[in-house]
């Protein structure tokens, strides 16, 4: 059997200067924290009183024919998903949603569910409205098109532990920022990009580690020809220790570059205009990541078979292993409290001050509106089912 791919982070690609030479537009971008707090204090306000309402339009609705909910809500039409990377484990709730008819019901009357993995940005299938929201693997260089003028926004993020970080093998460790020195590391475009963001923000030169472009895998790392590799906490580790080695990881979290992982990042004009049809593709997100998250590690994998398997040589075995870790990533006080995918203000600061460490100069106002996804919550308030935060 052939291994599957494993996860690296890619965070950049050359951006199209025409579709971003329009000026991000101050009546669509995002709204303020002070803003979102009365926001969500109007939102929940007026979500009693559409109680009743909003129950006629809960997921469990079927739908009619022509893409319509049952109860007469109006067809929002297609929609499009661009993910980060290859169709595997780390999508399993957009499958879900797909199988169980949560976008249709929803009013939409299709969903596209777009690998990644290529050449293209996710926010590039964005910005061409090619897809409603695309997953950004780390904050990198979705910021950076913003700062250039990209009409983007972030309105939530999967992980909001960033899954991302570097892998090295126990015998030559990278387990502190101190152990970075000297250390040849095996990156793509992308990585390098993350990589030296983490060196910036912790005040380090640029020749600390030495970048060797290596190709997809572990194998750089366990024939010796580097010392680390960046990739996905959620499998690189796994695949390390099933060939044998040793697996010591540090994220780049803990490396003092706080970053999210699969950031959902729509356009600011459709989160004016088109802000219903976002709405309604988040909760059906929702709605297949709870589901996934209450079948476990053995659904997430099966299903991660079922769409991605054939296409991309999946090994069912490392599917369910990354399955078991991923909660750990997705689960914290305030998404069990507040509903997955949700930011707080606090780490939308945290991320926009590591950024900035980093030399990446932006502003919460500017990157982030966290109001859509209050919205979806204070007016379905089963969408938050109690889970647990994982321990150990």
């Amino acid at each position: 059997m052939n291994a599957s791919p494993t996860r690296t982070t890619r965070t950049t690609s050359p951006l199209n200067t025409a579709r971003l030479s329009t000026a991000h537009p101050g009546t669509t971008g995002p709204t303020s924290t002070r803003r979102r707090t009365l926001r969500r204090a109007a939102v929940v306000a007026a979500s009693a009183a559409l109680a009743v309402t909003l129950a006629a339009c809960s997921s469990s609705a079927p739908a009619s024919e022509g893409g319509s909910t049952a109860s007469g809500e109006a067809d929002l039409g297609t929609a499009g998903i661009a993910l980060s990377w290859i169709k595997n484990y780390e999508f399993a709730g957009y499958f879900y949603a797909d199988r169980d008819g949560d976008y249709t019901a929803n009013g939409l009357d299709s969903v596209d569910i777009i690998a990644g993995g290529g050449t293209t940005n996710p926010w590039d299938s964005v910005l061409a409205g090619q897809a409603t929201i695309g997953l950004a693997s780390d904050l990198t260089g979705v910021t950076g098109s913003v700062e250039d003028g990209a009409p983007l926004t972030i309105i939530g993020a999967q992980f909001v532990k960033s899954p991302v970080g570097f892998v090295s093998l126990a015998a030559n460790p990278i387990a502190s920022v101190d152990d970075l020195k000297g250390k040849t590391l095996g990156v793509d475009a992308g990585g390098k990009l993350a990589v030296e963001a983490v060196l910036r923000a912790n005040d380090l030169p640029a020749d600390t580690v030495t970048f060797v472009s290596v190709p997809n895998g572990i194998d750089p790392l366990m024939n010796g020809d580097v010392d680390g590799l960046i990739g996905f906490l959620t499998n690189y580790p796994l695949a390390v220790e099933a060939a044998g080695g040793d697996a010591v990881t540090l994220s780049f979290s803990d490396a003092g570059y706080a970053q999210m992982g699969d950031a959902v990042v729509v356009s600011t004009d459709a989160l004016k205009n088109d802000r219903e049809k976002v709405k309604a593709v988040m909760k059906s997100v929702i709605e297949g990541w709870n589901t996934a998250l209450t079948d476990g590690p053995q659904g997430i994998a099966d299903i991660a078979m079922e769409y991605g398997g054939s296409e991309n040589d999946l090994d069912p075995a490392l599917q369910l292993s990354s399955a078991t870790v991923l909660p750990s990533f997705m689960l914290t006080d305030d998404t069990v409290a507040n509903g997955i995918f949700t930011i707080s203000p606090e780490l939308a600061e945290q991320a926009v001050t590591s950024l900035a460490a980093a030399g990446i100069d932006t502003s919460a106002d500017s990157l982030f509106d966290l109001s859509l996804l209050d919205e979806v919550y204070a007016e379905n308030p089963e969408l938050i089912p109690g889970f647990e935060v994982p321990q150990g």
